[in-house]
């Protein structure tokens, strides 16, 4: 069994996103007051709608989880205490919604104060890129190279190495399906990864890589063309903890009989 072509790429883990993006977040952000005020207007125009799409609704899947938690809870008294202060709370709500979407309310104010902690995203932009600044990253690139995209080596850079000669692997309906659902478990798994490796829990960080390439493997299975799913071929994507780039990388290789 040889290789026909392998992709790794270390994923990374950038100071700081461009203040680009954060102005977009910003900016669309607060141009939706209007339609996110609108909008739950619609869904909620009265006490009778609170009721049944919030109150009731929250209190019953709360009751649900309490069923689950064992006798040491006063689960009666507990559901009681939730249910009967969420049901009044109606009047409290629309209140605290005008107030909040107003011109100049809270809503705009907050999102201006939170748009430092934006930052945060640097860890799924680490991981993704962001296409409208021209930037690519691995957890994106390995992917489409699985679909044989033609566009990605352009995007390469000194944390990407790649061999041999790319071809697609995928089923074109089902690979098309699959891609988003590859990227997003890997930038979960790496997200949570990070976290726990920064924290000194370097158990839960192996154990959240090798779950995750469980899923990545099943997934990938199922997007498979029919060459690629036959005897002798193996198609891979996993992710491995790298110590000297305190990071994650990903391999994505295509091994022919």
């Amino acid at each position: 069994m040889v290789n026909q072509w392998q992709y790794v790429g270390t994923m990374l883990l950038p100071a700081d996103i461009a203040t680009a993006i954060k102005d977009e977040w910003e900016t669309t952000l607060k141009g939706e007051r209007d339609r996110i005020l609108t909008a739950l207007g619609t869904k909620i125009p009265d006490s009778a709608a609170f009721a049944d799409k919030i109150a009731d609704a929250s209190s019953d899947e709360y009751a649900a989880f309490l069923a689950t938690v064992g006798g040491k809870w006063d689960v009666d008294q507990i559901e009681a205490k939730q249910r009967v202060k969420l049901a009044a709370r109606y009047s409290v709500w629309k209140t605290g919604i005008e107030s909040a979407f107003k011109v100049g309310g809270t809503f705009e104010t907050n999102v201006t104060a939170k748009k430092a902690k934006f930052s945060e995203l640097r860890r799924v932009i680490g991981l993704v890129g962001h296409k409208s600044l021209g930037t690519w990253n691995p957890a994106v690139m390995g992917i489409l190279l699985l679909r044989g995209d033609t566009r990605v080596p352009r995007y390469f850079d000194a944390n990407d190495s790649f061999s041999g000669t790319l071809e697609n692997v995928c089923d074109p309906r089902k690979g098309a399906l699959g891609t988003p659902s590859l990227v997003a478990e890997i930038v979960q798994a790496c997200v949570l990864a990070k976290y726990a490796n920064e924290g000194g829990l370097t158990a839960i960080r192996d154990a959240i890589i090798t779950a995750s390439n469980t899923r990545l493997d099943a997934i990938l299975q199922v997007m498979l063309n029919a060459t690629h799913s036959g005897g002798g071929y193996d198609v891979t994507v996993v992710l491995s903890w790298s110590a000297p780039d305190d990071n994650l990388k990903v391999t994505v290789t295509d091994v022919h009989p």
